[in-house]
């Protein structure tokens, strides 16, 4: 084969990938021979400590209905149970039959290095198995061996994993107005807004903000520039604002956002060409004789985010859910304010997430009384409003109660939502209430007279109110508002003044000028802009017009800011119909993550969105959405992406695609190398043994079976290939996020140890979850392009579960256009392989 056929754009640099932190794995059917009376096989546990806790990782070979896992500290009278909710395992994190291993992780924050562990395991059928004991090893840091042990599962509450609302319940009325007043986003102002220096201020919360000159000035506003001028946008929409004298600072009302990709709603500073939009100050007067109103209706809600499932199929709605509990039971603290005892009744909305497929009946109790059971099936979502008598709620602290049937009757905690009436008492300085029609109120519970009251029933157009009595009430202050039309208000005491989560200066960007020119955009997170600039100056030099995109600049023009998975869909999709030189080829430079609301903190993982999808087998990472423009699951552009989480990542990959691409022995003569697994479940041999007849019959093949030897000999006799440079390997058998089974044959500490730096190889693995790149845990195909001493130039793998038979069709198409030579890019060669699947558009989205 010809040099240029892999050289000139090798972009599917794919995608390594890794497992959630229940890695998956692939195939429906397991080896026998590895089958034993407990639920759970182990190839690994560990257990290390720098003296601050202690990081417990462990990996399964075999899962066999596994629910999950319990971690016990001390043995004897001193065991004691470290989480108190269970680590769900395979069988509750996955959908369909595979019973392949995965690798988990715990951080206990009151372990040290006298500490042992035990972990057990709970079966479907109610076993339970014991791993007997694992001491504490000594190491300097814990991340020299786990990639961000705040990854790990916590017992510790984590903020981010607890998101807590306080929505007001409104009439229809007062829906209506807010609706017919709300302005809809506006794209086209939009891009107006992103081609302007700025600063884009991130808001997570409700309530009125405040921005300083100094930190305005500090990410780059011009402050200089005629306070009148000054305008802040969201969403293309401008926002009312208020400028304080000579410009010292500005307040807006702002609120976050709930989506699946982000909480921050992400506002614009710039300096526009008209006068700005400012707060006024209407006079709220009395109309008719306004009986005062004792409380407003609010509803409470906590979700809890602390499992992550691909197991579930919901569409669009985040796959994380809460804690997993059975008839063991499980009590959610609920902490409620200003209940007005005076209402007679109250509701209680509650949702989990079914995790087993049987029947579900969950009893629910709220403050020790039964309120009811809620009902369903399988791994649905299911949710029941309960009423009672206001009287059941307690000032402050509750515990509701939800306990299942029977011991595999396991669902996640969903969302819980508290309806009740509120008093119009202040929070810590701050109320979000709204008033009746004709109706006025004393707002109480400030802790001094600097009181302003915002109506806010026109979030954008926020008004300041004037005609208010403000007035001692007993250690406090009070408000009093006068009757007048229903409203939405927002009250704060000076001392409740938010700060922005993020205020970032805004470079200007004009992705959607339609004068572009670029074959090739190559999009980056913006900690690897200067090796994304060296990558495309790369492909400059060979000939390719090439555009180096912020992701950041994407986020601004196409999702108005906000992190979201779909805008990079939505910018290329534009590139490739509109811009001069429509785009061909897309490279990705940064990790992504299937938590992409950082509820685990996971952040140093999800760098540039995926998007998440449904395949038959799971929700999995696909990047190939990104460019399906027409849902068939075909890529309309040939995309790939180095899954960097540090620029010596990048840097890496670069370095290998040049060495690749200039080698004079990049060609078939170095060999291609057959790697098969044992025949469980389907003739793995036999794919491997057709995919190499495809090949010219000059070009030397080896072939290397599961059933060459044990374990130990098939790996030294898979090193001793590797190392000799092969041009392609292509594995065909069983396999999870991290290894080639059976036998644990090839898994990332091999391919770490793989030293053909000279004579770098293209991997092909035809098994499931090898190029899961959107997990806690490093996937084979992420370890072997990022091994820097050898490994792979590029790997083509699953970040999926899929079946043999499609696999092959698709192998294939692949070698037989390799062996042809007329398909000059490694993109265009997979995306023309994945035209031979008819309708399998989870494997074209998955195989990356």
């Amino acid at each position: 084969m010809k040099k240029e056929i892999l050289a000139i754009v090798l972009l599917n640099f794919v995608l390594l990938m890794q497992a959630p932190i229940s890695a998956q794995t692939l195939n429906a059917n397991i080896n026998p021979r590895i089958k034993d009376t407990s639920s759970v096989k182990y190839s690994s546990l560990k257990a290390f400590s720098d003296g601050n806790g202690v990081l417990l990782e462990w990996e399964t070979e075999f899962e066999n209905a596994n629910m999950g896992f319990y971690i016990y500290r001390g043995v004897g009278e001193q065991r004691q149970l470290v989480n108190t909710s269970l680590i769900p395992g395979r069988y509750l994190r996955m959908r369909g039959g595979s019973d392949s291993g995965n690798s988990y992780s715990f951080f206990d924050r009151q372990g040290d290095l006298t500490s042992t562990y035990s972990i057990e395991s709970l079966n479907a059928g109610g076993q339970k198995n014991d791993t007997g004991l694992i001491t504490t090893q000594y190491r300097n840091d814990l991340n020299d061996i786990a990639s961000d042990f705040s990854n790990s599962n916590q017992e510790s509450e984590n903020v981010n994993s607890n998101i807590y609302s306080k929505e007001l319940i409104l009439s229809k009325a007062l829906q209506s107005e807010i609706g017919q007043n709300s302005l809809q986003a506006d794209t086209s102002i939009q891009s107006w807004v992103a081609a302007q220096p700025g600063v884009k201020i991130g808001v997570k919360t409700q309530g009125i903000y405040r921005v300083t000159r100094a930190q305005m000035e500090a990410n780059g506003f011009n402050v200089n520039a005629s306070t009148a001028l000054w305008q802040l946008y969201a969403n293309g929409v401008e926002q009312a604002i208020t400028v304080g004298d000579n410009g010292t600072y500005i307040e807006f009302y702002g609120k976050g956002i709930d989506t699946r990709d982000s909480n921050t709603q992400i506002y614009f500073l710039v300096v526009g060409t008209q006068n700005g939009k400012r707060i006024l100050p209407p006079i709220r007067r009395s109309v008719k004789a306004g009986v005062v109103a004792n409380n407003y209706l609010r509803a409470f809600t906590f979700k809890e985010r602390t499992n992550y499932s691909s197991a579930v199929f919901n569409g669009e709605t985040e796959n994380f859910f809460g804690r997993i509990f059975n008839n063991a039971g499980t009590t959610i603290p609920l902490n409620l304010t200003g209940v007005d005892f005076g209402a007679t009744t109250s509701s209680i909305d509650i949702t989990v997430q079914g995790s087993t497929t049987v029947a579900h009946q969950i009893r629910v109790m709220l403050n020790g009384v039964e309120l009811g059971f809620l009902s369903g099936s399988g791994r649905s979502s299911m949710t029941s409003r309960f009423e009672f008598p206001t009287s059941v709620l307690i000032e402050g602290a509750n515990n509701l109660q939800l306990t299942s049937s029977a011991t595999n009757d396991f669902s996640y905690f969903d969302t819980v939502k508290v309806n009740y009436a509120r008093k119009y008492q202040a929070e810590q300085n701050s109320l979000s209430f709204s008033l009746p029609f004709y109706k006025s109120a004393y707002l109480r519970g400030f802790s001094s007279a600097n009181i302003r009251v915002f109506d806010v029933t026109v979030p954008d157009s926020p008004k300041i109110v004037t005609n208010m009595a403000i007035r001692p009430d007993g250690s406090g202050f009070q408000v009093y508002l006068p009757s007048n039309t229903g409203r939405v208000f927002y009250a704060i005491e000076d001392s409740a003044i938010l700060q922005p989560s993020s205020i970032t200066a805004n470079a200007p960007s004009t992705l959607s000028n339609t004068a572009h020119n670029a074959e090739l955009v190559i999009i980056s997170h913006k900690n690897f802009m200067t090796e994304a600039e060296e990558w495309g100056a790369y492909r400059r030099s060979q000939g390719l017009t090439v555009e180096v995109v912020n992701i950041e600049d994407v986020f601004d023009e196409f999702s108005f800011g906000i992190y979201d998975s779909e805008a990079a869909k939505s910018f290329l999709k534009y590139a490739k119909n509109n811009w001069q030189t429509p785009v061909k080829y897309a490279l990705l430079i940064g990790d992504a993550h299937y938590d992409t609301r950082n509820y685990i903190a996971s952040g140093v993982r999800n760098l540039l969105p995926t998007k998440m999808v449904e395949t038959v087998y799971l929700e999995t990472g696909s990047d190939d959405y990104l460019v399906d423009f027409n849902d068939d699951g075909l890529a309309e552009i040939a995309i790939g992406r180095i899954p960097a989480e540090t620029a010596l990542h990048v840097t890496t990959a670069l370095n290998k695609i040049k060495n690749f691409e200039q080698t004079v022995e990049q060609n078939f003569a170095r060999g291609f190398l057959f790697v098969s697994d044992d025949p469980i479940g389907y003739d793995f041999v036999g794919i491997n043994s057709r995919l190499r007849a495809l090949l010219p019959s000059e070009v030397p093949r080896t072939m290397i079976k599961r059933s060459d030897g044990d374990a130990p000999t098939v790996t030294a006799l898979l090193k001793n290939e590797m190392n000799l440079g092969r041009y392609v390997v292509n594995f065909s058998g069983h396999g999870t996020q991290s290894a080639w089974t059976s036998g644990n044959i090839f898994n990332n500490t091999i391919a770490n140890q793989l030293t053909n730096a000279d004579k770098l190889t293209v991997f092909s693995m035809l098994t499931c979850l090898n190029g899961y790149f959107i997990g806690t845990f490093d996937s084979l195909a992420e370890t072997l392009v990022r091994n820097p001493n050898g490994g792979a130039v590029a790997a083509w793998a699953s970040s999926g579960e899929t079946t043999a038979d499609i696999q092959e069709v698709m192998a294939t198409r692949f070698f037989q256009q390799l062996s042809l030579g007329n398909i000059k890019r490694l993109g265009d060669l997979v995306n023309d392989a994945k035209t031979s699947i008819n309708a399998g558009r989870d494997v074209r989205l998955s195989w990356v």
